[in-house]
């Protein structure tokens, strides 16, 4: 939660100023990330790109039930945290940023894995994990996934392909299989806000 509140706050900084203001603030807002992550985390982290922070998409084309999710997520910005054990990755959308998908991969060492997937099974985790957080008018709607299969297809600096599939439900429906809802699709990144850390980016991608 910190690493993403630090990105965000580095962006926010990027997306001010003149072109030529611009630059300078890249690579400020690059180096306190860095030094404040590295802080936090007791590892050596990855510069980021902040250049392309505007070309920064989050595409999600994931039915849920009979809903498709494109409509919370057409402003969609995502950001990935990754480290030999695990990738984090996060999806933003909503007017102000209040509709989110937390996507988590886990294993021994994920730089060696290709693809990198995981699955869950009747809520036991084995490597992958999937929630989302809807804002509606009735309040705040929080689904987890208690049956799941991930795949990150494509990992790049610049687009990351996501496939998903699965079941979810609310906490109070743990217990209650026929309550849940299926969904299945794909998230595509475009430019993501992307940090590695104890590792290079390059470990990553494929």
């Amino acid at each position: 939660m910190k690493k993403t509140v630090i990105v965000l706050s580095g962006s926010l900084l990027v997306l001010t100023g003149c072109s030529k203001l611009k630059e300078k603030k890249n690579e400020a807002a690059t180096s306190l990330i860095e030094k404040a992550t590295e802080a936090i985390s007791g590892q050596k982290m990855d510069a980021l790109d902040v250049n392309h922070i505007e070309d920064n998409q989050a595409v999600v084309d994931i039915i849920v039930g009979d809903e498709n999710l494109q409509d919370h997520f057409k402003k969609g910005f995502g950001s990935i945290t990754a480290t030999k054990e695990t990738i984090a990755i996060t999806i933003a959308g909503g007017e102000n940023g209040e509709d989110n998908i937390l996507i988590g991969f886990q294993g021994k060492d994920l730089t060696a894995e290709r693809p990198i997937k995981g699955k869950m099974v009747k809520g036991e985790n084995a490597g992958f994990t999937f929630s989302m957080t809807k804002v509606t008018d009735s309040g705040m709607d929080v689904q987890l996934s208690y049956e799941a299969w991930g795949e990150i297809v494509s990992l790049q600096k610049d687009k990351v392909v996501i496939k998903v599939k699965g079941k979810t439900g609310s906490s109070m429906d743990a217990e209650s299989p026929d309550k849940w809802k299926s969904y299945e699709g794909t998230i595509t990144l475009n430019y993501p806000v992307f940090q590695a850390v104890g590792s290079s980016k390059e470990d990553f991608t494929y």
